[in-house]
């Protein structure tokens, strides 16, 4: 026994001290590429645009030939009626991919809320990546999930929630795309008519709601481009309706 342990010994003298944190890091699993890191395996097929604000990207008209991804700044997906009404579908923000309908023509069109900077990259070269690489195409299917999802809960809110539920929904969801926590300042690139256009209510009710949040503490500041969230708006507040009608 005294043999085998003074052996032990001797291996542990002549390899050094073991860092336990050493196998570890040998085994650690890498984080897996992002539908964006592929993306920059065409980087060299891609043009960058600059929108100024309110200036269209695309119209619903245009035809599917290239895919975005947005740099800087806020984008917001709409459709128009033919007599003037308008609904905000969503807002994409810096980091967002746009641009993946499979259809012949885009159902919504795009255009900037603020300045935008964006990369187009051909249609074309995304559709060949994905054939050649079976991650990039799990990878656009998982994105088209995310945004089917996104758009079932935006159908819930609309349906079951009430005014003001609306808007502590939207703006929950906002603090969480900006990692912006209770205490933190948010900042609201989006006007007031855009959030109504969005969530199916007026501008007045919108502002109404604003000032109910305000009133309840969901809002500790509240003005048309900034606002602070309060430590109680982990949840959505409930409570009596806006005396007002929804739309």
């Amino acid at each position: 026994m005294s043999d085998t342990l003074c052996t032990v010994r001797e291996n542990i003298a002549r390899s050094g001290p073991i860092n336990p944190m050493s196998r570890l890091t040998e085994n650690c699993i890498q984080p897996p590429a992002t539908l964006n890191d592929h993306l920059r395996s065409i980087q060299k097929f891609g043009v960058r645009l600059r929108f100024r604000r309110n200036e269209p990207i695309f119209d619903g008209g245009d035809p599917v030939d290239r895919v975005y991804k947005i740099l800087s700044g806020t984008v917001r997906l709409c459709r128009h009626m033919a007599d003037g009404r308008r609904h905000v579908i969503d807002f994409l923000l810096a980091g967002d991919l746009m641009g993946f309908a499979e259809f012949s023509d885009p159902l919504a069109a795009a255009e900037a809320v603020t300045e935008v900077t964006l990369i187009a990259y051909p249609r074309s070269c995304l559709d060949r990546l994905a054939r050649e690489n079976p991650m990039v195409h799990a990878q656009l299917v998982c994105h088209l999930t995310e945004t089917l999802v996104t758009a079932q809960q935006q159908l819930f809110v609309l349906s079951c929630q009430n005014a003001k539920e609306r808007i502590a929904s939207f703006l929950l969801r906002l603090a969480h795309r900006l990692n912006v926590r209770p205490g933190d300042r948010l900042n609201l690139t989006m006007s007031r008519q855009d959030i109504a256009d969005h969530m199916g209510l007026t501008i007045e009710t919108v502002c109404r709601a604003f000032s109910a949040l305000k009133a309840e503490g969901f809002l500790l500041i509240s003005n048309p481009h900034q606002l602070i969230l309060g430590h109680a708006c982990t949840a959505i507040p409930r409570g009596r309706e806006l005396d007002s009608h929804v739309s």
